[in-house]
């Protein structure tokens, strides 16, 4: 399985590139940042990612967002997630609506620059006593809305601040200051796909 890249090559410049199975790793030539590649239709990306590319020897794998992308989460998107945060809310009905509604709640997660990768330590907030991690399943998207890779997410909710949800709490429920409890990532593309560990 091919996996789409953003690393930081033995020199320190950030490239971004396909690894494979084995671990090794192949920038693309030109220097594209993950932003210009979701700039592509499917058929194109596909086509620069079975390309020719060049070699990369070690390499730290970066977070797989840059430049002015944005993380986006919906929440409540199956009924166990629904049930559960009815149970713990002090207002119920709130995530019933969003689970009924037309359209999911969508809500702004993070900027590319507070996202970790594996093996960076993530913030938790410190005014929630509870904190819950929640891996997830993330979908990239390019600019058409086609999906070209998914990736696997940590996330962490504060469930001692959700729990007394009112529409007021959820933007303060899913953000820390600093660094987010967001993704740990990497990403993958158009047959294969995105993932994180």
């Amino acid at each position: 399985m091919t996996r789409i890249v953003r690393i930081a090559d033995e020199n320190g410049t950030v490239r971004t590139g396909v690894a494979d199975e084995a671990g090794t790793v192949r920038a693309f030539a030109g220097g594209p940042r993950i932003a210009d590649l979701l700039r592509l239709p499917l058929d194109e990306l596909r086509a620069l990612v079975e390309g020719p590319t060049e070699e990369v020897g070690p390499a730290l794998l970066l977070p797989p967002m840059d430049g002015l992308m944005e993380l986006w989460a919906a929440g409540v998107t199956y009924e166990r997630s629904r049930d559960a945060r009815v149970e713990e809310s002090t207002e119920q009905s709130v995530y019933e609506r969003v689970y009924d509604a037309e359209r999911p709640e969508l809500f702004f997660k993070s900027q590319p620059w507070r996202v970790v990768t594996d093996g960076e330590p993530i913030a938790v907030r410190d005014d929630s006593e509870l904190n819950v991690p929640e891996p997830e399943l993330g979908l990239v998207l390019n600019r058409f809305g086609e999906t070209v890779g998914y990736v696997v997410v940590d996330d962490v909710s504060s469930r001692s601040i959700e729990g007394g949800a009112t529409p007021s709490t959820f933007p303060r429920r899913r953000s820390t200051p600093g660094r987010p409890r967001c993704p740990r990532a990497s990403s993958r593309c158009g047959r294969s796909r995105t993932r994180a560990r």
